[in-house]
């Protein structure tokens, strides 16, 4: 198949490349700058370097100072992000096609990629940034156990190292050091320019042969990272800390990119830990001996790393490591068959559709392969993936995956016993030769849909007759996808303080088993028809959601019917898949993201559903018993759906996908519309981290209100990299790496979410200059430049968002739900409308101290 053939490719005489790629069915356009400079172009004395660069690339130009850069993007209204890896650094902008978008963005990202000016005294605040950045890390049991695990994986090669460098080493590095690293790294014959989206090809062409066709910088051999030994060891590591529950993560040491056994190993890790349908999921989550477990298989160049994660209970850990280990070898000893490969093949398929459903998607995913060679790279790794067959996965498995040199990394906490004797590393040989084959049944039987037909309510959302539910559909072209949402209204409501989390362990179980289908016999349905079957349970709704490719979605709305209306629930399914959501429900405190935005609508709404854990408390969870699940069940069965179909396929397919919910038969089931009392204070609790998260929630409109606009634009205001918070307490103070405000609305109530995570010697500093940011917003004037950034950002983000089809599905549901679908179309519209009047109005309404409610999860450093 090919997948590049309307790419444009030129090599400019400086030796800068630039891909181009039209796609109509977008109104945004992307520029993607590919750096081929990462970790692995950092010398020992230089760790972390590449990060800091890319830091500093929004630190100015002689043309623009400090912040300049995100400040234009976001007055077209487009959004800026980067990432630093191995092998590359990458930067996106991504805007509105719409009013010389393109043009636009080429001329300030080609400005900050040739004259970065690199200031000492910007250097040294970025610094404290990056610092504050690291530590996020080291609060982050994932990225420990990860990164750790690399380290005992690579002896030589510079994939061992801590990548975002160390603290003492961070500060080590001067702005003499950048300028060498920036101009030997930083140079034509390096750097990829991927524009795709909503554009003109040749006039696409034309603007990057005059943004970067003049750009002189001579090429600098640099060497890279030394060969890694061929020898392979096992090794193990313990690590202990403040953790709610174990996570573990084994590995092993793989090929590069190019590498012949690249795609089957890319397969295998499908097979394996892909899916609800995988090996790994049947034989360790199914039966509970680990809440998560997954596999990825990642190839940065020329090394490789084959890995499992998972996260047990601390009894099960050692049983869950020694089965995940067992079945990656007995991916050796035992044939995949067709049906296990033809769910891989699918779920590959969508996956990488996905990847091409955002402008700024399809540029990376082509500069990628540009990078390892040439665009036709993708096609070929494309079709040698679909041509995996068993014989090379039991190939590879054989020769990678085998127990005695696989390494593992262990995180406890620090109360648990030690997990294993040094003797009982690395585990016997497998005890058996993997799950049982999947079934080869496709779908659930099939449903007689009576003739259906559609009649447009609004600007290109049709609603399908139903009698017992709402069922809508909109037409996306794209990728040959198609997103599919039931959402049960109202249920999630009712919950209290000792059913919390029942809506969650409902669509969590349902998956266990439905329709007379085993629960892997569902997950594999789901699976061969490309998409993974996923609760959306959000704080008002209940529901469950799947993105297939396009020619399948009808099959994929009868298991949605499936598991909504005939969910087994059985006492034993239940007993498992509660101890998982407690395990989950635990480990919840050890985001110290989520977890303390969390504590602040919970001190908020101490008494309400909206303040309730989404998952319940622990214990609480536990004792959640059989006839309350299927009273619950039985709820929902009576409510009335809504069901949304957005896609890439003729309305009458969409029709025949959600018709077979037509006769569905629900009654309405009301939900409670009265406002839950606001209650401010605070709370807080001390934790053995590296940085304190202090997160604050001030009372704000629900999400019909028209005010809803105007706290969009508050929030624009407030966060994105041109953000006021952004500005003050990361640019200037240097207090924090991760600072916002965001808008969270709801049916009946609103808040609006502050968030930042700091040193704990800082916590007072990072509130008084939050809270000073805030108050002055109610009190001066905005300037008619900020608001109009702020204007087009919002409304930016709206297009951006539109590229995904889940995203519009989404949208389209909780429209239907809170009775404004008929302003979808006018969204951007009314947010480029909020005057300087109605910021200040708001704003004061919202940023009263005195109402605030926070939560703090202090670090002790």
């Amino acid at each position: 198949m090919t997948w590049t053939d309307s790419v444009a490719r030129e090599v400019l005489p400086n030796g800068l490349t630039v891909l181009v790629e039209r796609d109509w069915t977008t109104s945004t356009v992307a520029v993607v700058t590919h750096v081929k400079a990462g970790y692995f172009d950092e010398p020992d004395e230089w760790v972390g370097i590449a990060h800091v660069l890319e830091h500093m690339f929004f630190k100015g130009t002689p043309e623009r100072g400090p912040g300049m850069l995100a400040r234009e993007t976001q007055r077209i209204g487009g959004y800026l992000n980067a990432g630093t890896i191995y092998d590359k650094t990458v930067y996106y902008a991504v805007v509105p096609a719409a009013q010389d978008g393109l043009e636009r963005a080429i001329v300030l990202q080609a400005d900050a990629l040739r004259n970065l000016v690199l200031d000492a005294d910007e250097l040294s605040r970025e610094i404290e940034v990056i610092v504050q950045e690291s530590k996020r890390k080291l609060d982050s049991p994932d990225a420990v156990t990860s990164e750790t695990l690399y380290q005992l994986l690579f002896r030589v090669h510079r994939m061992q190292r801590w990548r975002i460098g160390t603290e003492e080493g961070l500060r080590r590095l001067t702005a003499d050091d950048l300028r060498s690293y920036y101009t030997s790294r930083y140079t034509p014959g390096k750097v990829i320019v991927s524009l795709a989206g909503d554009l003109d090809v040749e006039h696409a062409l034309d603007l990057a042969r005059r943004a970067y066709g003049d750009w002189k910088q001579p090429e600098v051999e640099v060497p890279g990272s030394p060969p890694e030994p061929s020898q392979r060891l096992a090794v193990r590591r313990l690590l202990r800390g403040d953790v709610e529950r174990p996570l573990a993560a084994v590995g092993w040491r793989t090929e590069g990119a190019l590498h012949e056994d690249a795609p089957a190993l890319d397969m295998a890790a499908i097979v394996l830990g892909d899916g609800r349908a995988s090996w790994l999921a049947r034989a360790v989550r199914t039966p509970g001996l680990a809440s998560y477990v997954g596999c990825t298989h990642y190839t940065p160049v020329d090394v490789g790393v084959f890995e499992l994660s998972l996260r047990s209970d601390p009894d099960r850990l050692e049983e869950a490591i020694t089965r995940s280990l067992q079945l990656a070898a007995a991916l050796g000893n035992r044939p995949v068959d067709e049906v296990e490969l033809d769910r891989a093949r699918a779920l590959f398929a969508t996956g990488w559709s996905r990847r091409l459903e955002s402008a700024d998607g399809r540029a990376a995913l082509l500069a990628q392969f540009e990078a390892l060679g040439d665009i036709g790279l993708a096609d070929q790794y494309y079709d040698a993936v679909m041509e995996v067959s068993a014989d090379d996965v039991h190939r590879i498995a054989e020769r990678y995956l085998r127990p005695d040199v696989a390494c593992a990394v262990i995180y406890v906490p620090q109360r648990m016993a030690a997990a294993w004797a040094d003797d009982g590393w690395p585990p016997g040989a497998p005890s058996h030769a993997g799950p049982a084959a999947l079934p080869s049944r496709t779908h659930s039987p099939g449903l007689a849909v009576s003739e259906v037909r559609a009649s447009q309510i609004v600007d290109g959302i049709y609603q399908v007759p139903g009698d017992g539910a709402d069922l809508l559909i909109k037409t996306k072209p794209g990728v040959g996808l198609v997103a599919l949402g039931l959402h049960f209204p109202g249920l999630k409501n009712y919950e209290n303080a000792e059913s919390a989390g029942i809506s969650w362990l409902l669509a969590r179980t349902a998956l266990r088993g439905a329709a007379g289908m085993k629960g892997e016999e569902l997950a594999a349905a789901a699976e061969r028809l490309g998409g993974t079957l996923g609760p959306a349970v959000g704080p008002e709704t209940v529901g469950w959601a799947i993105t297939v490719q396009a020619d399948a979605a009808r099959d994929a709305a009868l298991l949605l019917r499936d598991v909504a209306l005939a969910p087994t629930l059985a006492d034993a399914d239940l007993e498992i898949e509660r101890d998982l959501q407690a395990n989950d429900a635990a480990r919840f405190r050890d985001d110290m993201y989520h977890y303390p935005l969390h504590g602040a609508l919970h001190q908020a709404f101490p008494d309400d559903p909206y303040g309730l854990p989404a998952l319940g408390e622990p214990d609480q969870v536990r004792g959640l018993r059989p006839a309350a699940l299927r009273e619950w069940a039985a709820r929902l069965r009576a409510t009335r759906p809504v069901v949304v179909a957005v896609g890439d396929c003729e309305p009458r397919e969409l029709e025949r996908a959600v018709g077979v919910f037509a006769d569905w038969g629900g009654d309405g089931y009301r939900r409670p519309t009265d406002p839950p009392v606001w209650n401010p204070g605070r709370g807080e609790e001390t934790r053995d981290k590296q940085q304190t998260a202090l997160a604050m929630a001030f009372p704000a409109p629900t999400a019909a209100s028209d005010d809803r606009f105007v706290v969009a634009v508050v929030c624009s205001v407030l966060s994105g990299l041109a953000g006021r918070l952004f500005d003050e307490l990361r640019e200037r103070r240097a207090l924090a790496y991760t600072v916002h405000a965001s808008g969270w609305l709801r049916h009946r109530a609103g808040a609006v979410l502050t968030y930042i995570a700091t040193s704990p010697e800082r916590e007072g500093e990072a509130r008084d200059a939050m809270l000073a940011e805030l108050e002055r917003l109610t009190r001066e004037p905005i300037a008619e430049e900020e608001l109009e950034r702020a204007r087009n950002y919002a409304a930016g983000l709206v297009a951006i968002r539109r590229q995904h089809a889940r995203a519009v599905a989404l949208e389209i549901a909780d429209g239907w739900l809170l009775g404004t679908l008929d302003e979808l179309a006018h969204v951007e519209d009314r947010i480029r409308a909020v005057d300087a009047d109605a910021v200040k109005r708001v704003s004061g309404e919202l940023f009263d101290a005195g109402g605030r409610a926070e939560f703090v999860v202090r670090g002790a450093g």
